[in-house]
């Protein structure tokens, strides 16, 4: 499978979100903004932020579980064409440069560990949701490890979606528990879940301009 065909699947994904989110905005503005704060969620505090404010937003995990799967597979699409295909002619927008080199350092950084378990570990790494895991990085690291396209997409995606699906439901389960105990405790769990992604890379750009 080429880049190009990625990148055209995940441009076209692309715009059917944006078409489906154009027509809630219009038809349920409420639900539109339940849905633009979960994609927030996910891009500051990663694939557990973005389950739980869909929860805390009172959305059913049945209902979670397509969105975060479309959104998170083509996201992996376009990310994954850009670094292996337009990585040099996108580096020279700055804040894109800087956004893809942080990722690949990331990657390169977790390389060794994924290369000792092979497919295995990079599905594990892939499916854990900590911050700076999860299918994109997982991507960045199978092609410097040399996988093609496709095999690398094999491994990244079952892997994500099971992922998303074992931890939506696991979360569920975790939120009814909380509000046994009183309503709007889940409020806590979900703030710590975007804040604690947000104070890792702090220390980790902390660490780095140390050194």
């Amino acid at each position: 499978m080429k880049e190009r065909w990625v990148l055209l699947i995940g441009t076209l994904f692309l715009a059917v979100e944006l078409a489906f989110f154009i027509f809630w905005v219009v038809v349920n503005y409420s639900f539109a903004t339940k849905i633009l704060s979960m994609v927030t969620a996910n891009h500051v505090g990663g694939r557990l932020a973005f389950i739980a404010v869909g929860l805390e937003n009172g959305l059913s995990s049945y209902l979670i579980i397509p969105i975060i799967v479309f959104y998170n597979t083509t996201y992996l699409f376009l990310m994954y064409s850009i670094f292996v295909f337009f990585s040099d002619r996108v580096k020279k927008i700055k804040f894109i440069r800087n956004y893809l080199e942080s990722l690949e350092n990331k990657a390169i950084r977790k390389k060794s560990l994924i290369k000792k378990w092979n497919w295995f570990g990079l599905s594990l790494f892939v499916w854990i949701p900590l911050p700076w895991t999860g299918a994109v990085i997982g991507s960045y690291i199978a092609h410097l490890e040399g996988y093609n396209t496709r095999d690398t997409l094999s491994i990244v995606i079952p892997s994500m979606w099971i992922g998303i699906v074992s931890w939506t439901l696991w979360f569920d389960e975790l939120y009814e528990l909380i509000e046994q105990f009183g309503k709007g405790r889940t409020i806590l769990l979900t703030i710590f879940l975007i804040i604690v992604p947000i104070i890792y890379t702090l220390l980790e750009r902390f660490k780095k301009d140390k050194q």
